[in-house]
């Protein structure tokens, strides 16, 4: 029997598969718009941002809104399985398959210290009121971004969920170690979650 966060796992993909083609294309128009408004997401910045896999909230729109604006995208890359490492490369030149699967960029030159990145567009499978997110189960950016629990003032870069309204619940069990989003994005708008950084 499944229990914890691996039913609400299962449950919230559920959710998101259920919406149709025409309703998965318009709720990731809106939460890309309501990225775009953010002052981070300007030319010049660094941003992180995802290719979606399966029935994720759609990103293309959001990345030919960065490249427009002269927005630098980099993407996640797992770089080592066995330590669950994730470092961001340049969004440059055709994608292979890289891990599970996931498209990834050629790792052409040096990857972006994720400390150094401006603004972090997250993929996650759920969502509580407090910001506590719920992702695959793979722990890469909770340990890519752990940094940011040992700082006082600075914290890096703004890390910002997207997704769709039908992945938010009242709470998510969380560890300590699980990471806490600045904000969110949905077809709703954008949602900003004061705790996030405590």
């Amino acid at each position: 029997m499944k229990t914890g966060k691996t039913a609400l796992r299962t449950d919230l993909r559920a959710r998101r598969r259920a919406l149709s083609p025409e309703e998965r294309a318009a709720r990731s128009r809106a939460a890309a718009l309501a990225i775009t408004r953010l002052h981070r997401f300007a030319a010049g910045a660094t941003v992180a941002i995802y290719v979606p896999m399966h029935s994720e909230l759609d990103t293309s729109l959001l990345i030919a809104s960065a490249r427009r604006r002269g927005v630098r995208l980099v993407l996640p890359v797992v770089a080592n399985q066995r330590r669950r490492a994730l470092r961001f490369y340049p969004l440059v030149g055709r994608m292979r398959p890289g891990a599970y699967g996931i498209p990834e960029p050629h790792r052409s030159g040096r990857p972006i210290g994720a400390r150094w990145l401006d603004l972090v567009v997250v993929p996650l499978v759920g969502i509580d009121r407090h910001g506590h997110r719920l992702g695959m189960g793979g722990g890469y950016y909770d340990r890519a971004f752990a940094f940011r629990a040992r700082r006082c003032a600075w914290h890096g870069p703004r890390l910002i969920g997207i997704a769709f309204d039908c992945q938010r619940v009242e709470a998510i069990p969380a560890e300590r170690w699980d990471l806490r989003l600045d904000a969110l994005a949905t077809e709703s708008g954008l949602t900003t979650f004061a705790e996030a950084r405590r």
